[in-house]
């Protein structure tokens, strides 16, 4: 069912029902206290895009906090210096993660990454080649970031790639250190499921206007192919070109961009 259809079902349905439905799609915390301006924002979180935050790490604690652009920009100098600028937090149809602030860079300049083990079908990953059923609802991009790194980490495909570029990428990326910042980055950043890309891909605009205003545009989403860590088959897996948000499947051996994430398990305001 479409996700606007969904939405627009939900909010014809009275308070109890209302809960019970948004319950039953993962909205856990709802309950018939939630206020009903609560309500109303969780059933726009279920159907399209809810907000974008600004995420940060807090120096003093390591804590991740959110902003909206209003509350950064009307901070002093002196309490934004407390906190570290990561990324963008996405919140939309029923999911939510922080989108890093950046694409990977190799420390040799290279933007674009080799998927890494051709000709591996990886255990633990889904074959979404012969039956894609599914494929658009893929958000597991740490579970898969952890398989390609346990399985093919040091390993020469049949190409001669050794390891997992991309994904080897996504997880070291790093926005901050210790040395340089007085705080080390310790967000758990992957490589995307299919589906998580496909969300950044949909509401690009917005989140480059964002990361604009945050960043600088020289770290918005490029026109170029992103990888996800979705597998096709053992020589394939699942991409996004950004231009126009369409999804194809590509070769391990060709080289596309990443775009790091990290999960947040919880979907409460």
């Amino acid at each position: 069912m479409d996700k606007n259809i969904a939405n627009a079902m939900l909010m014809r349905l009275n308070k109890q029902d209302q809960v019970a439905a948004l319950q039953s799609i993962g909205f856990t915390t709802v309950n018939e206290n939630t206020p009903a301006s609560d309500i109303a924002k969780y059933m726009q979180w279920a159907g399209t895009l809810l907000d974008l935050s600004l995420a940060t790490l807090r120096i003093e604690d390591g804590e991740q906090v959110f902003f909206t652009a209003s509350e950064w920009n009307f901070m002093s100098a002196n309490n934004r210096s407390k906190y570290i600028r990561i990324g963008i937090r996405l919140r939309a149809e029923c999911h939510q993660f922080i989108i890093a602030k950046s694409d990977c860079v190799a420390a040799d300049g290279t933007k674009t990454f080799k998927w890494g083990g051709y000709g591996t079908d990886l255990r633990g990953l889904k074959n979404y080649g012969s039956s894609n059923q599914g494929l658009y609802d893929t958000f597991d991009g740490k579970e898969n970031t952890d398989v390609i790194l346990e399985t093919l980490s040091g390993v020469k495909d049949t190409q001669g790639t050794v390891g997992a570029p991309a994904a080897e990428a996504a997880r070291a990326y790093r926005v901050c250190t210790l040395e340089s910042d007085g705080i080390e980055d310790t967000t758990v950043w992957n490589l995307p499921a299919l589906g998580e890309l496909m969300l950044m891909a949909k509401y690009k605009a917005e989140i480059n206007e964002l990361i604009t205003s945050m960043f600088g545009n020289q770290n918005i989403f490029t026109s170029e192919w992103y990888w996800s860590s979705t597998e096709y088959d053992a020589s394939s897996s699942w991409g996004v070109n950004f231009i126009f948000g369409n999804v194809n499947a590509g070769s391990r051996q060709s080289a596309g961009r990443v775009r790091p994430l990290a999960a947040i398990n919880t979907l409460s305001l």
